[in-house]
């Protein structure tokens, strides 16, 4: 029996088919999600409250003025602006053919959004809302599969640490709780913490993606070093303080 979706897996899989196909009907979404007719209804409901889209007579239509990582994470709140910031950025520096790691959270959900098509890359994620919002616009995804255990939907366990030592990525690119001089790249969820160590080890570049309050944070689980890391991809007016914090240990690049 296939596991049932929880309510915000739903509701990303009906943005994502609206956003898709610009709009569809009630009993489509019920018999794709099995669920009633009265959840979607609900499920849309919400998401109509939110912004995302509008309520039509018996089905609803894509509305895409807000960034579908605020669905995807509680957090994606905080330090929203610079998320998106650092997400385009970052975007811009991965190269046509690829096959990168992404990590889950709402940094990379912001990353995520920027990336083309068009550049032709094989994305390997734990985080199912990443999975399937780059599958959804024609990207090649590698699902890690796993337990889902953490608030950013993401797959863990041993299935994922095997399949994602069976790749090789040229890009690693993950988000971070914290960048410390002392003690490296931290998180506050051990699973999402070996999953990002996994990844790093498994790159040929690193790269942390990361806003202005998580200077000189050390969360409780260390993910690497700041030797292990490339670049720490951030905003202009918290570069100076990334370099001061790592003191040459790796390199800090911020958009123009």
């Amino acid at each position: 029996m296939s596991r049932r979706l929880l309510s915000i897996e739903r509701q990303q899989r009906i943005v994502e088919r609206v956003t898709s196909q610009e709009s569809i009907d009630f009993a489509t979404l019920s018999r794709e999600l099995n669920v009633s007719v009265m959840t979607i209804r609900r499920d849309i409901r919400e998401l109509e409250k939110q912004g995302y889209l509008k309520l039509t007579r018996g089905g609803a239509y894509a509305q895409t003025t807000r960034s579908i990582d605020i669905l995807l994470s509680p957090r994606a709140e905080d330090q929203g602006e610079a998320k998106s910031i650092i997400g385009k950025f970052a975007a811009t520096l991965i190269e046509p053919g690829e096959v990168i790691f992404i990590g889950p959270g709402s940094t990379t959900a912001q990353f995520v959004q920027f990336l083309k098509p068009e550049l032709n890359l094989t994305v390997i994620t734990a985080s199912i809302p990443h999975a399937s919002f780059l599958a959804a616009k024609g990207f090649k995804v590698i699902s890690t599969g796993g337990e889902v255990a953490t608030d950013d939907i993401a797959q863990t366990g041993y299935i994922a640490h095997d399949n994602i030592k069976r790749f090789f990525a040229t890009k690693t690119i993950i988000g971070t709780r914290g960048v410390s001089k002392d003690v490296g790249i931290t998180d506050i969820n051990s699973e999402i913490a070996q999953l990002s160590n996994l990844m790093v080890a498994q790159a040929e570049q690193v790269f942390v993606l990361a806003d202005i309050s998580k200077v000189g944070v050390k969360a409780n689980f260390a993910v690497c070093s700041l030797y292990e890391v490339d670049e720490i991809i951030t905003t202009q007016d918290a570069q100076a303080a990334f370099k001061s914090e790592c003191e040459d240990q790796c390199e800090v690049l911020a958009s123009n």
